[in-house]
């Protein structure tokens, strides 16, 4: 029944947005638009997977955690929704992000400056910002007190390397804790200079072994920070840096997939399975097969049966790293309306849910105008990476 929830209320915000003409200002036709378009469903679902624990917990307790295992059920699209969104944002950064190591005729502090540069500028103005907004919410509401303590937590935290805590006010609470799959991206970003100039000093003759090596770097680093850390990291989605490179590595015989209404229905359902077939553990391999196949169909510009070119899925997919960031924020205002003005039936249900897509798409769509592009407006005209075919290269250079 929650499924349906977040089909029907989807769709009707997406008639909303339409209707209204959300594109306005935002759509970018350029790039691959299957990827713009993926772009949307992936942080939709993410957000929709943190309203239905809220609505779920409003007449159940919530069983969904990592120890939940059932083969086929609809528990499994709860655990699986926010890994789905998570896994195939993580294909999209290595397929963009890996091409840097192809620009040969670049000196490593070149490369290395324009990459941190253009990363800077793409995440750090709206981490800040909303990391400025929960901060308020913590003043206002109370729980969050000045004083050393708080400011060092706050510093560590907006430098992504603190934890949900700062003072005594937990930051997860506003924004769903959702700042931990930056932590992991930068660390993609970080190791592209050295996998660049290990690569050069080895005349390219290792440059797959390297890059997988990094990535499985970063994978020791996400289970240290599973085991040791203070937030929460799945160390699983790092696995996806490696089927996205293999994506950008074989683009070329991927592109007989473009065309393919066949291979559009079967990610459909592949989609489908994936959401509802248990990862628990080991089985999460089966999940992460399904998503590098939907992922290789998708990055050759298959658009799904037209699905993904749609302009306001577009623009929605434009504007999603602010969707991301964001979502918390609008559900933790919605968390505040009493629970006795909130009948509990499935109307009133799809209702906030619609309510919550509206909200979030255009409060994402503010910031996305007044907060992210006046950094990155003047660095979309640069190239992102080596000289590759218009349509194998997303011009965007965000995962998000």
């Amino acid at each position: 029944m929650y499924v349906l929830i977040m089909v029907v209320s989807f769709c009707l915000a997406l008639l909303f947005l339409r209707a209204t003409s959300f594109h306005k200002g935002i759509y970018n036709g350029s790039g691959i638009k299957s990827i713009s378009g993926l772009r949307a469903l992936l942080a939709s679902i993410v957000a929709f997977s943190h309203l239905v624990h809220y609505l779920y917990s409003l007449d159940g307790n919530w069983i969904f955690d990592k120890d939940y295992f059932v083969w086929f059920s609809e528990g499994n699209f709860f655990v699986n929704a926010g890994k789905f969104g998570v896994l195939l944002f993580f294909m999209i950064s290595a397929f963009l992000f890996y091409r840097w190591l192809d620009n040969d005729g670049m000196p490593a502090s070149q490369l290395t400056w324009k990459l941190l540069k253009s990363r800077v500028r793409r995440i750090v103005p709206m981490f800040w910002f909303s990391g400025l907004v929960i901060i308020l919410v913590g003043l206002v509401q109370g729980g969050l007190h000045i004083n050393a303590h708080s400011l060092t937590d706050a510093a560590l935290w907006l430098l992504f390397v603190g934890s949900y805590h700062i003072g005594d006010f937990l930051t997860a609470d506003v924004n769903a804790g959702v700042e931990w799959t930056l932590r992991l991206e930068w660390l993609l970003y970080l190791s592209i200079p050295l996998i660049f100039v290990a690569n050069r000093a080895t005349q390219g003759k290792y440059k797959t072994l390297l890059i997988l090596g990094s990535i499985g770097a970063i994978f020791c680093v996400a289970v240290a920070l599973r085991l040791w850390g203070k937030t929460y990291t799945d160390p699983r989605p790092v696995l996806g840096f490696a089927m996205g490179y293999f994506a950008y590595t074989w683009r070329d015989r991927l592109a007989c997939f473009k065309q393919s209404r066949t291979a559009g229905v079967l990610c459909i359902l592949l989609a489908i399975f994936a959401l509802a077939f248990t990862s628990n553990a080991f089985w999460y391999l089966v999940f992460l097969c399904c998503l590098t196949a939907i992922f290789f169909v998708v990055s050759s510009g298959n658009n799904l049966l037209g699905m993904l070119e749609n302009k306001t899925l577009m623009s929605i997919g434009e504007v999603s790293y602010s969707l991301y960031l964001i979502h918390g924020v609008v559900l933790y205002f919605i968390k505040q309306i009493p629970l006795s003005a909130v009948p509990h039936n499935m109307v009133v249900y799809t209702l906030i849910a619609t309510l919550f897509f509206i909200l979030s798409f255009y409060v994402a769509k503010m910031t996305y105008l007044y907060v992210e592009k006046p950094f990155i407006g003047s660095s979309n005209k640069k190239k992102v990476a080596a000289e590759v075919s218009p349509a194998s290269q997303d011009r965007s250079g965000n995962p998000y």
